[in-house]
């Protein structure tokens, strides 16, 4: 039990800080790309590139934040999917309902979800492609943009961080108790992936 308890104890600390960490790793990328791009081609470009062709992302983006606001039982009132406004390209806004356990989900899962939703998006296109797609460059072509497109959208930004912030300690509560339902012990596994890839290189 008390092994148990501590897999579950670790397993809820990767996650919880996996995703914001994740977020603003990619949040990273995408200005050090869009530096990169303004250093060659200037910056009206390189936001052109990053912002108005990638506008897929963008609205992947704004509706995952209003799909986990919706399913968790808020009440969205503002969504802008693209309309790029001074430094921002789309809003969401939703008032949070309920009590204060279902608010506190829904201001952390809300604020999580374009990298959580684009995590699972990128999972069902890869599988999506290799499954069923026929692999001719027109789609190779298009696989890539949807991909490069979601996936440096799927930042956190400043404010989404401070929204995922007000209900951390009741999510946090909520992940530990699922993963000591299914005993779940993600160190483990990461180790255990470890040593089977060392043994591939070796």
């Amino acid at each position: 039990m008390l092994e148990r308890l501590i897999h579950a104890a670790i397993s809820t600390a990767i996650i919880i800080v996996a995703v914001p960490l994740v977020g603003m790793l990619i949040e990273f990328i995408t200005m050090e790309i869009t530096r990169g791009l303004a250093k060659h081609m200037g910056i009206s470009t390189a936001l052109f590139i990053m912002n108005g062709l990638t506008f897929v992302g963008t609205i992947h983006h704004e509706l995952s934040h209003a799909l986990y606001a919706l399913i968790t039982g808020a009440k969205v009132t503002n969504v802008e999917v693209f309309k790029p406004k001074d430094d921002r390209l789309g809003c969401v806004e939703f008032i949070p309902r309920g009590n204060w356990f279902t608010k506190a989900l829904q201001m952390t899962l809300s604020g999580i979800a374009p990298t959580v939703q684009g995590f699972l998006t990128l999972c069902l296109l890869f599988w999506l492609f290799l499954s069923f797609v026929p692999h001719l460059w027109w789609t190779w072509a298009i696989f890539i943009y949807l991909v490069f497109s979601i996936f440096i959208h799927m930042t956190m930004s400043t404010a989404d961080v401070k929204a995922a912030i007000k209900g951390l300690p009741i999510v946090m509560v909520l992940v530990f108790i699922i993963c000591f339902a299914a005993n779940l012990n993600l160190f483990g596994m990461a180790k255990e992936a470890y040593i089977s890839l060392s043994g591939l290189k070796s």
